[in-house]
């Protein structure tokens, strides 16, 4: 996995999800792989529905983000057209999670998703999503990886960590 802060994604912004400057957010360290994203959270009371529970707004707001950076690592940018979540089980305050986001298909101007909460310490799923992002255009995409980048060639770095990692593993599938 790629952690896009150390290939030189930059993440002073004020995105409520992966944003620093954005006090109330939730400060999100993303790492990708191919068709995939992953993060950990540990949410606090201000992330509180009922007691001692998360609120689903914030669940999902962990889904979303996670699915999206999961199309980002082939140089594609896109935005949430639709997203349905399950809620399976609790979300207990003050847990650790894990929240992973995958590519399940591509269409020429969409891309299908699927997203997981579960508890790191168990793996127990306790929240899932499905979401379809529209892909943005190449000026807009443009437009992005130069305010997104911390140094030059960022994305590009991403997409190279990427494309190695998925070589490796081709590699050691052949050996095996």
């Amino acid at each position: 996995m790629a952690r896009l802060r150390d290939l030189g994604v930059d993440f002073e912004h004020w995105c409520f999800a992966c944003g620093r400057l954005n006090d109330a957010g939730l400060h999100l360290d993303i790492e990708v792989s191919k068709d995939r994203a992953e993060t950990r959270f540990v949410p606090d009371r201000r992330h509180e529905g009922y007691d001692g529970t998360v609120h689903g707004g914030i669940q999902s707001a962990l889904l979303d983000e996670t699915m999206g950076w999961a199309i980002f690592h082939q140089g594609i940018w896109g935005v949430t057209a639709r997203m349905t979540v399950t809620f399976r089980n609790p979300v207990v305050v003050g847990e650790e999670l894990r929240i992973v986001g995958e590519v399940v298909r591509r269409r020429s101007r969409a891309i299908e998703t699927h997203g997981a909460i579960s508890r790191a310490s168990d793996n127990e799923v306790l929240a899932e999503a499905d979401g379809t992002f529209l892909v943005m255009s190449d000026e807009r995409r443009r437009e992005l990886e130069r305010r997104y980048s911390a140094t030059d060639e960022a994305f590009a770095r991403v997409r190279a960590a990427v494309e190695r990692e998925h070589a490796e593993k081709d590699g050691e599938h052949l050996r095996t």
